[in-house]
């Protein structure tokens, strides 16, 4: 008798353990959110396998026990089968090591037709069972497998065509090779009594050791170079510079006579009249102190701030990155659970859910804000120098500003993701397609979100390259604006009339739907909605041309303008209604009653340049001193640190999430709790991390800037 398991993956699986999730886990995910919520109501298992189910449950059964001699019929290696004959008498003496094997084979779990097709087993349990027979020189250990069997079809809406499949977790001695376990899965897999699976072409993929990879010793000393200058750096600033240098002269305090004093005290704590040694530092030492952790920290979490600051921004980014924290929380998830499609169908009937699954113009929110600063400072400056810029270093400086700590967070995500943790939906490659190495040119020439999904890197990053896509555009306005500005306003007018016809016409061209999750739309339209549509820069320039003519009026009127309170209160209503329909407006699309092409193209045409509108009126008001409590709110101190660390959260946390979801040994139950604990567990990380990335890879090249150019940092 002939038992087994197997690690197997069937043409390409959804959700968590395909070979395209492993390699470009950003799109598939996200996509495989997408398709639950289409098709929540509506998957397409075969109908004979819901009428066995029963007979599904015990596939396990099927799968590890066979009849015969099938070790020699299928050519296992005499290694494997003396493996599994010492297996089957392990068991049948009750010993312990045999007894672990089995148990940590994966079991049949309810809630079958919710969408738990997850039986992953103890992994853990497996990895770390021993048994060793000395007697015949026998050293057996648990090797961990997946068998995926393809129980029905569905669409990833950005991976195209996938198969549903019952993933299976297995243990088997680790003296059975990839060629051993697809024997055993192919001799015992034609044994289940529903359809004909043993046509069914699959392959095997077993857990692998990970070395270290060249990429991956490159990027460990690039990030350990970059640690000991860290430490060096901050050791001087700690130890030289704030101690050695400010202590002052060893000498006799100064002590006031007019200080009545006790025993327990006979000098001042704070001597005011110590002498501080006041050394200039030379360029070398500015250059060093650029990598001190302890003063970049002290910047960073700094709540200074100037009288003219635009205070109300550091709410509004701090709320904004929450928001897409909360929205990927939960598209991130749902490729992990157990009971996905009823949780989404659950949540998609409550109208308070619109705003996670119109998360999506929390990006619009940030497009907003960068075209209105931009503006406004911008021409502030040329104000002061008389409409004089050093056009070179305004490029420049954007590029320095961004680029190091992207492509060091690329780099380390890409290169060490495989070693980061394990587990048995942990893609062996890390998360990306060959660690990056064909496509991170596009990310560093911010130009990737105009090439195919294909190889793509980091695939969150579009919205990066959008903002530098605008960026590069932005003088075409600020120059007319401020020499010209009837010309200018035009000009963006012109813009946002051509922003706002583009994607109303691709829409009405593809019949796009309004949003990814509105069910039962056309497949090849929802894949067009993200490639044509949602990452292109033609499609998304709308709220940033409005930033830039907020910032223009805000730069104007130099902030004291007046309204009247009556007039305030009439445009902070119309800016809440049209807020609320951008948020709500969506619920009955989301819920069977779609909208007509026609509708649902002047809807993308025009929703994230009304949404950037009603960001900027917040801004604008909350500056101009007509924000009331709002403006209070939004100007609270400590989102002044949360806020800056804003860019970083946005690059660390998807990867946070990748680590914590892959290395799941179990698939998850959703419930409104579970996804609110989880969602302030990856903002709390989150936050962590990007304020080490932040100090360490951030800072660093803003200091490095500010030395060797002389820059003023604004």
């Amino acid at each position: 008798m002939f038992t087994v398991i197997h690690l197997t993956v069937v043409l390409s699986i959804t959700i968590s353990l395909s070979v395209a999730l492993q390699n470009r886990p950003y799109y598939n995910v996200i996509g495989d959110a997408v398709n639950l919520v289409q098709s929540a109501d509506n998957k397409k298992y075969e109908e004979r396998n819901i009428n066995v189910l029963g007979d599904i449950k015990d596939l396990p059964t099927y799968l590890l026990f066979g009849d015969g001699n099938e070790a020699v019929q299928y050519n296992v290696s005499e290694q494997c089968s003396l493996s599994i004959e010492v297996l089957q008498l392990g068991l049948l003496l009750r010993q312990t090591w045999a007894l672990q094997i089995i148990d940590a084979i994966g079991k049949p779990e309810a809630g079958f037709l919710d969408g738990s097709l997850k039986w992953l087993g103890s992994y853990d349990e497996c990895k770390r069972t021993e048994y060793h027979n000395k007697t015949i020189g026998l050293d057996i250990k648990g090797k961990y497998s997946v068998v995926n069997i393809p129980i029905g079809t569905t669409y990833n809406p950005l991976a195209g065509p996938n198969i549903i499949t019952l993933s299976i977790g297995v243990c088997l001695p680790d003296s059975c090779s990839t060629s051993d376990v697809t024997s055993i899965i192919h001799n015992n897999i034609g044994k289940i009594p529903i359809g004909n699976f043993s046509a069914i072409p699959f392959s095997v993929m077993p857990e692998e050791d990970k070395p270290l990879t060249s990429n991956a010793i490159t990027a460990i000393v690039i990030l350990s170079l970059l640690a000991a200058i860290i430490v060096v750096a901050t050791a001087f600033d700690v130890i030289v510079v704030q101690w050695l240098r400010k202590r002052g002269p060893l000498e006799e305090p100064v002590v006031n006579p007019a200080i009545k004093q006790t025993d327990t005290e006979k000098v001042p704590l704070l001597n005011h009249n110590s002498n501080e040694v006041k050394v200039e530092e030379s360029t070398l030492e500015k250059l060093l102190l650029s990598f001190s952790f302890y003063s970049n920290s002290k910047k960073l979490l700094s709540t200074r701030r100037s009288s003219d600051t635009l205070t109300a921004l550091n709410g509004i980014r701090f709320l904004s990155i929450s928001w897409v924290v909360l929205g990927h929380t939960y598209a991130f998830v749902l490729s992990n659970s157990s009971n996905g499609g009823p949780f989404v169908q659950n949540m998609l009937r409550r109208w308070t859910f619109q705003v996670i699954a119109n998360a999506l113009v929390a990006v619009d929110t940030f497009f907003a804000l960068s075209g209105l600063l931009l503006a406004y400072l911008t021409l502030k400056e040329m104000d002061k120098k008389r409409g004089k810029l050093n056009w070179a270093m305004f490029y420049f400086h954007r590029f320095w500003r961004l680029t190091p700590a992207y492509m060091l967070i690329l780099m380390t995500e890409a290169t060490l993701s495989p070693y980061l943790s394990d587990g048995p939906l942990y893609p062996a490659k890390g998360f990306e397609v060959d660690y990056c190495e064909d496509s991170w040119w596009k990310n560093l020439l911010y130009v990737n979100n105009l090439f195919d999904l294909d190889k793509s890197c980091m695939g969150w990053s579009w919205y990066l390259a959008n903002d530098m896509q605008f960026f590069i555009l932005s003088p075409l306005f600020l120059i007319p604006l401020y020499y010209q500005e009837l010309l200018g306003i035009i000009l963006c007018l012109v813009f946002l009339v051509g922003t706002t016809i583009a994607p109303g016409v691709i829409s009405a061209h593809y019949e796009l739907p309004p949003s990814f999750f509105v069910p039962n739309v056309n497949q090849d339209a929802t894949l067009h909605y993200f490639k044509d549509y949602y990452i292109k820069p033609w499609c998304r320039m709308g709220p940033y041309i409005i930033g830039i003519l907020f910032g223009y009026l805000l730069f104007k009127t130099k902030g004291k303008v007046r309204i009247n309170k009556i007039l305030n209160l009439i445009v902070w209503a119309v800016a809440a209604v049209f807020a609320v329909l951008v948020l709500y407006g969506l619920h009955d699309a989301m819920n069977d009653h779609p909208m007509s092409s026609s509708v649902s193209a002047l809807y993308n045409a025009t929703n994230r340049t009304v949404w950037g509108a009603c960001v900027c009126w917040v801004i604008y008001a909350c500056a101009t001193d007509n924000g009331g409590f709002v403006n209070t709110l939004l100007s609270w101190t400590p989102f002044g640190p949360l806020a800056r660390l804003g860019y970083c959260v946005y690059l660390v946390h998807p990867v946070l999430m990748y680590i914590y979801y892959f290395s799941s040994r179990i698939p998850i139950y959703l419930t409104d709790f579970t996804v609110i604990y989880l969602f302030l567990g990856n903002l709390l990380i989150s936050n962590l991390v990007a304020f080490v990335a932040s100090v360490a890879f951030e800072a660093p090249m803003m200091g490095l800037e500010k030395v060797l150019l002389r820059r003023e940092r604004k």
